[in-house]
């Protein structure tokens, strides 16, 4: 199966020069907990929000969030893969980076979708698929590990 098949096609972004409240009401909008953030000129990825990003830069920043560039708190280095790469890859990598969703590009770099652990979790347990079930509870025991750089 492509990610294609299962990836989240209307996808809201965040453009590059907003500040990080506007961030914040498309996510409480859109109802949801990440943003690819685009760039102004081309609409290409060039990096990703979450709310608790937003929420860990409220506090480190000591600044209402209406004052702080999404640039100054987004990710820039963030995992992609293309909506013709098959599921497994797309949870390979997912694994690999420890995150529940990879944006999906296009040929320019644009984003086309979003494909999350949800995503594959809910065909997983709508195919009734054992297989596909142990690769997404793989996936995620890897998602839940602590990283290097965690001070917990």
């Amino acid at each position: 199966m492509k990610v294609c098949d299962l990836m989240t096609r209307e996808v809201v972004t965040c453009p590059e020069n907003a500040m990080l409240g506007e961030a914040v009401r498309l996510m409480w909008d859109h109802r949801i907990g990440f943003l690819p953030v685009v760039s102004d000129g081309d609409g290409a990825l060039v990096g990703v929000i979450t709310d608790r990003d937003a929420a860990l830069a409220a506090w480190l920043h000591d600044k209402p969030i209406r004052e702080i560039p999404v640039r100054a708190v987004m990710s820039v280095q963030v995992g992609t893969c293309g909506a013709e790469a098959e599921i497994d890859e797309a949870e390979l990598r997912m694994s690999e980076l420890q995150v529940r969703r990879l944006p999906v590009i296009g040929d320019r770099g644009q984003v086309v979708g979003v494909i999350s652990l949800d995503d594959v979790a809910r065909q997983a347990a709508g195919k009734a698929d054992a297989e596909l079930e142990e690769e997404v509870a793989l996936t995620l025991g890897a998602i839940a590990q602590p990283r290097a750089n965690d001070a917990r």
